[in-house]
């Protein structure tokens, strides 16, 4: 029930945390079978949240078990959310590792009743642009409900999930479901000899997967390739709404450019950053950035007079929600060991902080029954996010004065360096 009632909550708030959330290929999902979601793991539960609240249909998801034990009340949101705790030694020793038996019961449940369920492919979250090998797990779960219920059609449908920077507000996340894998077509192979049923079963999700993931192979190009994505990102048209778009161009952008540098000899490799490096230093000298370079003859006085006709809306609407977000936001940071929590935490703080400050604002509206009350209902969450989209469109517009501000001949040199930059 708690799922239902919370999702379209859920939904507006994180189309309200990302700019943009391009989900895409949903027709490929089977409907009537059962099916596993097999996604890479970037964030805590961000991507787990998503797909539940954009997928017409219901999911249950694994989830690490450390987090089950000894919290009456995170035992309840498991369960209200349908959240299967799994035991991993690391994180919980081996007296809890017998409790996976009850677990993996439930999922094979969920499965024979023609249910959905996500597993988190990879088993451990890291906030990078890889994809990182993926576990035996999902697997293990397909052969073992078809050990408990026959020859069920199961299908695994690998979910690659790419955050353009998943720790900051405002930002882009690309979600796009490859070719279902049939169980069926392994069943033959682990009548006969299980393990290599299950190692090529897993073989074949990382295969898939990866042609859906931002895949950077070695480490020491992670710098270059998030400047790359830069340029590419700026040469994208930015429409303010809607915030769900199923566009797969974006993925297929960052995607090719990761490709290229994977590919590229060592040599050529050498040349592009030092290119590259001497583009942005120039940026960073002037203090703009690419964003403003490529948008600079969009700026007009125009513009700055409507933005200064929606500045005291923008502040009314900052004031009136700046409390329970900088509350989730400072808790989250307390809270969050790592990166890969932060946003996750930050999210599910700040909504129900908001959700919260709602609920006094009604209660106030209730007791004193005055007219003004009930209508801060409905003026704060809409100022709230005139606010976030006017502060989307003031940053921009922000960049592109910076760089008017330059002569111009030293924007044709700052453009001709990132002409230089810039792979075919």
């Amino acid at each position: 029930m708690l799922y239902s009632l919370t999702k379209p909550f859920a939904k507006i708030t994180l189309a309200t945390y990302f700019r943009k959330i391009y989900l895409t290929n949903r027709e490929v999902l089977p409907k009537g079978k059962p099916v596993i979601l097999a996604a890479n793991h970037p964030t805590a539960f961000i991507e787990p949240c998503i797909l539940s609240c954009w997928l017409d249909r219901s999911l249950s998801f694994i989830a690490r078990g450390d987090l089950y034990l000894n919290n009456f009340f995170v035992r309840k949101l498991y369960d209200w959310y349908r959240m299967v705790p799994v035991f991993r030694i690391d994180d919980a020793g081996y007296a809890h590792l017998k409790s996976n038996y009850d677990s993996f019961e439930r999922v094979f449940d969920a499965l024979g009743k023609k249910k959905t369920v996500m597993i988190l492919a990879e088993g451990r979250t890291k906030h990078e642009k890889r994809l990182r090998p993926i576990m035996k797990g999902t697997a293990r779960i397909v052969f073992g409900t078809l050990e408990k219920y026959g020859d069920l059609d199961i299908h695994v449908v690998p979910v690659g999930v790419n955050y353009t920077d998943s720790d900051h507000f405002r930002k882009e996340v690309m979600i796009e479901f490859g070719e279902p894998i049939r169980a069926t077509e392994y069943t033959e192979i682990y009548r006969e000899n299980p393990a290599r049923a299950i190692n090529l079963m897993t073989q074949e999700i990382g295969k898939r997967l990866v042609e859906k993931v931002v895949h950077i192979e070695n480490t020491s190009d992670d710098d270059l390739v998030e400047w790359l994505l830069e340029m590419k990102r700026s040469e994208r048209e930015e429409k303010v709404i809607p915030a769900y778009v199923p566009d797969p161009k974006p993925l297929r952008e960052e995607k090719e450019i990761a490709d290229k540098i994977n590919a590229m000899p060592e040599e050529e490799k050498q040349a592009l950053r030092k290119r590259t490096e001497a583009y942005f230093s120039a940026l960073k000298e002037k203090e703009i950035t690419d964003r403003g370079l490529m948008d600079h003859v969009s700026y007009s006085v125009s513009s700055a007079v409507l933005l200064g006709i929606g500045w005291v809306p923008y502040l009314i609407g900052y004031i009136l929600n700046f409390l329970p977000l900088k509350f989730g936001d400072t808790l989250s940071r307390k809270l969050a060991k790592t990166i890969e929590f932060r946003a996750s935490l930050s999210v599910v703080f700040s909504a129900f902080a908001y959700l919260f400050y709602w609920f006094l604002w009604l209660l106030a509206a209730v007791i004193f029954r005055e007219t003004w009350l009930f209508a801060m209902l409905a003026i704060i969450p809409l100022s709230g996010y005139f606010a976030v989209i006017y502060r989307d469109i003031d940053q921009r517009w922000k960049a592109t004065k910076k760089v008017s501000f330059l002569e111009e001949e030293e924007v044709e040199a700052l453009v001709k360096l990132r002409e230089q930059v810039w792979i075919s």
